[in-house]
């Protein structure tokens, strides 16, 4: 997904001169062309997130379209209020591409990990919460944040992720149906825990959907509305995520499954942790039985 989204921002900022890429001492290998081929339109400030928001609200507010990479902690938890003030309250159409969600850093510790993150970018009106099961979703997520004049979040992984769609998508606003199945059970999911998820809806012929575009405002909620069972899986704390945010506004019972609100002090790798909070395919099948025989 990362090196997609990296090529879709080479390929606007070939022929948009006004496209300028903060990073913020992040991405080192993967921008080592970018800085060659567009040294006037790079930018990186070190390790000083608040700064580099600054940098981008200014560079916005001269008509630039600034890009943020970072980490995704340091993308927007460590510098929340600078995003919140300085983009958000002024609608700059930023786009903050947050590397490394959920629990794609470990076993770099709690300080690396985004599994809050949501809940905390859902406090920020005006922000555009994008996380993409897959490239296809990550390319379109940044086409949609690239027109919009409002500002954005995309929240990705770091690794080379399998793809789950076979063609370009056209409406990223709604569910993504990556998997057909029974009326009994919805499973929906984003980022790249989607892998898992399928996995589940192929042993329970299950309907798995991917939400992309979090809050997202064109979406056709009585699908959602027609199945049995709703289930929201995702790398995310449980409270706080997208199965909370969809609790506030669709009228019926949503099943969560998440990680525990609590600090993570675990040390392992992502499967690892996964395994310890029940979100590898095996312990989320046994949830989703256990709850609905």
């Amino acid at each position: 997904m990362r090196t997609a989204v990296a090529n879709a921002i080479i390929d606007k900022a070939k022929n948009d001169s006004n496209l300028f890429l903060v990073a913020g001492d992040a991405g080192l290998g993967l921008w080592d062309d970018f800085q060659i081929d567009f040294k006037a339109q790079y930018l990186n400030p070190g390790i000083n997130e608040a700064c580099s928001i600054g940098l981008c609200s200014g560079l916005s507010l001269m008509g630039k379209r600034a890009i943020y990479y970072n980490i995704a902690p340091f993308t927007l938890m460590r510098p929340y209020e600078q995003v919140r003030n300085d983009i958000c309250y002024q609608e700059l159409p930023v786009i903050l591409i947050g590397i490394g969600c959920g629990l794609t850093y470990a076993p770099a510790g709690m300080t690396h990990y985004a599994v809050e993150d949501i809940s905390v970018a859902l406090t920020l009106p005006n922000l555009q919460i994008f996380s993409p099961c897959d490239a296809i979703e990550a390319v379109a997520a940044f086409e949609y944040a690239y027109k919009s004049q409002l500002p954005s979040y995309i929240r990705i992984p770091k690794a080379g992720e399998a793809n789950f769609h076979n063609k370009n998508i056209e409406h990223i606003e709604g569910l993504q149906i990556l998997r057909e199945g029974s009326k009994k059970f919805l499973l929906i999911t984003h980022s790249n825990l989607v892998q898992n998820v399928m996995a589940v809806g192929n042993d329970l012929d299950a309907t798995v959907a991917s939400l992309p575009f979090i809050n997202g405002k064109d979406c056709d909620w009585s699908f959602v509305e027609s199945f049995e069972n709703v289930f929201v899986i995702e790398e995310h704390f449980e409270f706080g995520g997208l199965g909370t945010y969809l609790e506030s506004f669709i009228k019926r019972e949503i099943y969560k499954i998440g990680i525990p609100n609590h600090y993570i002090h675990h040390i392992g790798n992502q499967n690892f942790l996964r395994e310890k909070f029940g979100l590898d395919i095996e312990s989320i099948r046994n949830k989703i039985s256990n709850l609905i025989p």
